[in-house]
C-alpha cells in the first residue's frame, strides 16, 4: 500500500505543533520509508494546505493520506489520541468550515474546546507536546515500519 503522512500544524503555537514535530521525528529520527510532508522546518498549515494538496494530487495521486494534527476536545479527552476515518480539517479548531484532508486522521487532543480555543492551544505546555509527539511518532513507526525501531 502506498502511504503518505501529512503532518499539519504551526510551530508558532505550542498546542498546534504536534504535526510538525511528528513529521520531523518520522523523517529524521526514524527515517520512515514513506513520504512525510510537514516538519518543523517546512510546516503544513492552514495558510499553505491548498498548495500541499495540489502537490500531493500531482506527485502522489494514488497514495493514501494519513494526516496528523492537533485538536481541541472535551476536558475528559485531553492528552488522548483520536483516530478517525475521513482525515482531518487543517485549522478546524479555529474555522469549522475548512475541508477535510486525508483518508485517516490521527488527532492529538491537546486543548479544551471550551472558551477561547486559540488561548487554550497557546497554553499547552511545550514539553508535554514534545513527549506526546514522540509517542505518536513511535506508534506510527511501530505500526507501519517496525524494523525502523531497531535501526
Amino acid at each position: 500500500m502506498k502511504l503518505l503522512f501529512l503532518c499539519i500544524g504551526s510551530e508558532k503555537i505550542s498546542g498546534d505543533c504536534i504535526g510538525p514535530i511528528v513529521g520531523t521525528l518520522l523523517k529524521e529520527k526514524y527515517r520512515l520509508p514513506f513520504p512525510v510532508l510537514g516538519t518543523e522546518e517546512n510546516s503544513v498549515n492552514g495558510t499553505n494546505i491548498r498548495a500541499y494538496k495540489e502537490n500531493i494530487k500531482k506527485h502522489f495521486p494514488d497514495y493514501k493520506i494519513i494526516a496528523v494534527d492537533s485538536a481541541v476536545g472535551d476536558e475528559k479527552d485531553l492528552w488522548t489520541i483520536k483516530i478517525r476515518e475521513g482525515g482531518v480539517r487543517a485549522g478546524g479548531a479555529l474555522d469549522p468550515k475548512v475541508e477535510y484532508v486525508g483518508e485517516v486522521g490521527i488527532l492529538a487532543v491537546v486543548g479544551s474546546k471550551k472558551g477561547n480555543v486559540l488561548e487554550n492551544l497557546l497554553a499547552a505546555p511545550y514539553s508535554r507536546i514534545v513527549d506526546f509527539a514522540e509517542r505518536i511518532a513511535k506508534t506510527i513507526v511501530k505500526t507501519f515500519a517496525p524494523e525502523r525501531l531497531s535501526a
